[in-house]
């Protein structure tokens, strides 16, 4: 990507990451694991939750939880 500028896509992808953001991520997101749920479940919940609760309050949380601030089930 050196010389050129970022295309459309490239900036989404990166301002969709929020490691750009943190410091350091709960080691237990690192470890190899079975998903509790599949991607389209996960993606469907939080649109409802981002619906629900605003997209603001829900990517604090987001941030919180891969910081590791969470409450485990």
């Amino acid at each position: 990507m050196e010389g050129r500028p970022f295309t459309e896509q490239e900036l989404l992808k990166i301002v969709a990451n929020p490691f750009y953001c943190l410091s350091a991520v709960h080691p237990i997101f690192a470890q190899v694991h079975e998903p509790l749920i599949s991607e389209e479940m996960w993606v469907g919940a939080a649109a409802a939750a981002i619906k629900d609760m605003g997209a603001e309050k829900f990517l604090r949380l987001l941030l919180e939880n891969l910081k590791g601030n969470y409450v485990a089930a």
